[in-house]
C-alpha cells in the first residue's frame, strides 16, 4: 500500500496554520461575542487544534488509508450514494424514535459524531463493504442450520401495523380527527396534515410495532380492532392520531417463511465481520509516518 507520510504532513502543516491563525482563505473574523467580547475565528481554529487535533488526525489517516485500498481494489462510492445510505440511516433511526425516544440528531450526539463526521464515516464503511463484498455470501447448509440452532429466536411478539398522523398542536389533531369521523379518508387526512415527512407522502403508514412504555405504543395498544383510531396523544414529536391496521398475535414462524430473512441475517453478520478485519488489515499495512508526536495535536 501507499505510505501517506506525504498527506500526514500536509495535515500537520494545516493544522499549525490554523492554530496560528494564518489561513490564507480567510481573514480573521468575529464568530460570536459574549457579554461584548468577541471570540475570534482564529481563536476558534486554535481551540478546536487543541482540543480535537489529534482525533481528527486519526480519523484522517484511517479514512486516507481505506481510499487507498479501495483505489488498489478497483471500488469506488459516489456522493449519492453516501447520502442515501445517510439518508436511511437517520430515517430508521427517526421511525424507531416513536418508541425509543431517540431522533437523528440525539443519536449523532450520543456517538460524539458531527453529520460531516458522520458522512466521512459512511464512506469510510461503504467502501470496505465494497472491498469485501463478495466474500459476504452464506451457503444454504449455514442457514439450515442456524435456524435448527436458533428455532426460538424468531418467535414474534405481539405486533401491530399502524398508521399515524402527527401535527404540531391538540386542537389541530382534534380537528383532523373530526373531520376523520366526518368521512375524510384517514390516508388523505395524513397528506394534508402530517408533520411527518417519513410518513407524510405514505397516507400515515408507520410500520410495525410492538407492545412497550412509550406513549406511542401504549396508545395503539388499547385500540381492540382495525381500522380504529386513539384520540390524540403527545409525543416529543407532537400530536399523533393512530390507526390501528393489522394486529399480529405472536407466532413463531416455519422455516419457509425466515429463510431470506436469516440469509441477510448471516450474510450482515459476515460483512461486519469481513470489514472490520479489513480496517484492521488496511491500517496494519499501512505506512504512516508522523511528522510531529500525535500526543503534541492535543492540550491536557
Amino acid at each position: 500500500m501507499r505510505h501517506i507520510r506525504a498527506t500526514v504532513g500536509a495535515v500537520i502543516t494545516l493544522l499549525i496554520l490554523l492554530s496560528a491563525g494564518v489561513c490564507p482563505a480567510q481573514e480573521p473574523q468575529v464568530v460570536a461575542t459574549v457579554n461584548g467580547q468577541p471570540i475570534m475565528s482564529t481563536g476558534l481554529d486554535a481551540e478546536l487544534y487543541r482540543r480535537w487535533g489529534d482525533m481528527t488526525l486519526g480519523a484522517m489517516i484511517q479514512e486516507l488509508a481505506v481510499e487507498q485500498a479501495a483505489a488498489e481494489a478497483g471500488v469506488s462510492v459516489t456522493d449519492e450514494e453516501v447520502e442515501e445510505r445517510k439518508d436511511n440511516f437517520q430515517q430508521n433511526i427517526d421511525m424507531q424514535g416513536m418508541q425509543t425516544g431517540t431522533n437523528f440528531s440525539m443519536w449523532l450526539a450520543k456517538q460524539k459524531m458531527s453529520p460531516y463526521a458522520f458522512r466521512k464515516w459512511i464512506r469510510s464503511e461503504l467502501l470496505l463493504e465494497r472491498i469485501v463484498a463478495d466474500d459476504a455470501a452464506v451457503t444454504d447448509e449455514e442457514i439450515t442450520q442456524y435456524w435448527q440452532q436458533n428455532q426460538g429466536r424468531f418467535r414474534q411478539p405481539e405486533r401491530m401495523r399502524v398508521s399515524h398522523i402527527c401535527v404540531k398542536d391538540r386542537a389541530t389533531a382534534d380537528q383532523v380527527r373530526q373531520e376523520i369521523l366526518d368521512g375524510k379518508p384517514f390516508e388523505q387526512a395524513a397528506k394534508e396534515y402530517s408533520i411527518d415527512p417519513y410518513t407524510q407522502d405514505e397516507g400515515g403508514a408507520f410500520g410495525v410495532i410492538t407492545r412497550g412504555e412509550s406513549s406511542f405504543q401504549r396508545a395503539a395498544f388499547m385500540l381492540d380492532a382495525d381500522n380504529q383510531m386513539t384520540d390524540p396523544i403527545q409525543t416529543e414529536k407532537g400530536w399523533h392520531i393512530i390507526r390501528r391496521d393489522e394486529y399480529m398475535a405472536a407466532c413463531t414462524p416455519g422455516f419457509d417463511e425466515v429463510k431470506n430473512q436469516i440469509r441477510s441475517r448471516l450474510e450482515s453478520q459476515k460483512l461486519m465481520m469481513l470489514i472490520s478485519q479489513k480496517r484492521s488489515e488496511v491500517m496494519q499495512n499501512a505506512r504512516v509516518e508522523h511528522e510531529i508526536d500525535p500526543d503534541d495535536l492535543a492540550t491536557n
